[in-house]
């Protein structure tokens, strides 16, 4: 098959499993069906961009072969956090040295703000994207840099984890975790100023937004699929609960 058949066959599929289990009841887990379909949609593996040659498809095709069902699930649907407000259990190891990770974020750019500094992670990877109005004390404590202005995204990757500042031990931990969550492969990490032509592929994986691989968001293509919450079924009426990512 070709591309479009193979996204055709994807988009079919989910629609009629959808459709199907709309008439059963204590589905709601369904909603996640069209959340990792989409997501498999909008990667670079499927999308329908020019900006992925035949090769590097190809290259992502085998790859994704190879692959267990974790990493997959994270190269699909990748897990973003905030660093810049990481409540203080975090980033602490325990007894076992296991470290608690801030929660996980929706996939879309509501959930950041220009002051924040947010990790996200696809199984391949580690994108640290820093907001042009983030507070000068923590690039300095985390980055090495006195402001974002004089944040060098190289200088910062080295940096990373080094400073020795307590803050700096906190992210160092929290990255430790991420990886140690995914050891194969081992995954680089990079920093993003806001702005930086590099932050196309970290807005390209919030896939709960229109991007470039499907200008759909979570909820419309939720409606696409002819997905309908539980509460609306058996209460014609508007769900007084949305599906996770969802925001009315």
């Amino acid at each position: 098959q070709n591309l479009p058949e193979g996204r055709n066959q994807l988009h079919t599929q989910c629609q009629q499993i959808v459709q199907a289990g709309n008439v059963c009841p204590g589905v709601e887990a369904l909603q996640f069906l069209p959340l990792y379909i989409m997501g498999m949609l909008k990667s670079p593996a499927f999308r329908a961009t020019n900006d992925i040659s035949a090769d590097m498809r190809t290259y992502i095709w085998m790859r994704l072969e190879t692959l267990m069902v974790s990493q997959m699930a994270a190269y699909y649907y990748p897990r973003m956090m905030s660093l810049h407000n990481a409540p203080d259990s975090c980033g602490v190891p325990d007894e076992q040295g296991n470290v608690q990770l801030p929660d996980m974020l929706n996939l879309t750019s509501e959930s950041m703000t220009q002051d924040g500094v947010y990790l996200l992670d696809d199984g391949d990877a580690i994108s640290i994207w820093v907001g042009s109005a983030v507070d000068p004390g923590f690039v300095h404590a985390v980055f090495g840099a006195q402001s974002f202005d004089q944040l060098d995204p190289a200088a910062a990757e080295a940096c990373l984890g080094t400073r020795g500042d307590a803050l700096s031990n906190k992210v160092a931990a929290i990255l430790r975790q991420v990886r140690a969550d995914r050891p194969v492969p081992f995954m680089q990490h990079y920093v993003l100023r806001q702005g930086d032509p590099r932050e196309t592929r970290f807005f390209a994986s919030l896939i709960e937004d229109r991007t470039v691989g499907l200008q759909s968001t979570y909820s419309e293509f939720l409606t696409r699929m002819g997905y309908r919450p539980q509460q609306q079924q058996q209460q014609q009426a508007p769900p007084q609960q949305m599906p996770p990512g969802m925001r009315r």
